[in-house]
């Protein structure tokens, strides 16, 4: 799938999960959270804090800066 621009955190969330080759419940005890606070990440309704972006980097290699700037531009489109 084409995606263009910045991804919104949900979708970088979803491609992280799949290039770890991974299942969603693994990721979400990986990520020390509940599946239903995963859903909520990947739905956009659950907000990255700075402890959640620790705790992406730590699981998917990607910085927490990088995870709390895609929070930022989705927090900035969605207003």
């Amino acid at each position: 799938m084409a995606r263009h621009g910045t991804p919104t955190p949900g979708q970088a969330i979803l491609e992280g999960i799949e290039w770890l080759k991974m299942d969603k419940a693994e990721f979400a005890r990986r990520l020390g959270v509940s599946m239903e606070t995963l859903e909520g990440l990947i739905a956009g309704t659950v907000e990255i804090t700075l402890e959640l972006a620790s705790a992406l980097e730590s699981v998917t290699g990607s910085p927490a800066a990088y995870w709390r700037m895609l929070a930022s531009k989705a927090k900035k489109n969605n207003n």
